[in-house]
């Protein structure tokens, strides 16, 4: 991850400084800087791109690929780089869920208080989930 995203060690360092913290505004940071480096993930392995057309269920689709949407283009990622198709509906739904629980989150803190939307066991568990879909999705990358 260091090398393919240097900025990520130190987000990950400062992400469980926030966690050991006892404010309830760490762990909402812990939670941003979770998402900032899935979005530094996705642009070095998935960068920004113009919007794709898939069929999807048999029906036509549009998979938006821009800056904004990180996760879709992960999910890409994963697509394009595993033969498994088990690997890409296990690891795509992770994803999905991730990113889903991120932006719940995120917006949630945005309309309150993060001292009443956010607890320490949320905050750890997506840090706890995003690490280990990291190793996942790091698994494709081709060195």
């Amino acid at each position: 991850m260091g090398k393919l995203v240097p900025d990520s060690v130190t987000r990950f360092n400062a992400v469980y400084e926030y966690l050991n913290s006892e404010n309830t505004e760490n762990w909402s940071n812990a939670i941003h800087s979770c998402r900032r480096i899935l979005e530094d993930l996705a642009n070095a392995v998935y960068p920004p791109n113009e919007d794709k057309q898939k069929v999807i269920d048999g029906q036509e689709t549009t998979i938006k690929l821009d800056k904004e949407h990180y996760i879709n283009r992960i999910l890409e990622f994963i697509t394009e780089s595993s033969d498994s198709q088990t690997y890409q509906r296990v690891v795509g739904s992770q994803l999905k869920f991730i990113g889903d629980r991120l932006n719940s989150l995120l917006n949630a803190s945005h309309k309150g208080t993060h001292a009443t939307i956010v607890s320490k066991d949320d905050a750890n568990r997506i840090v706890v989930y995003t690490y280990l879909l990291i190793g996942d999705i790091l698994s494709l990358v081709k060195e």
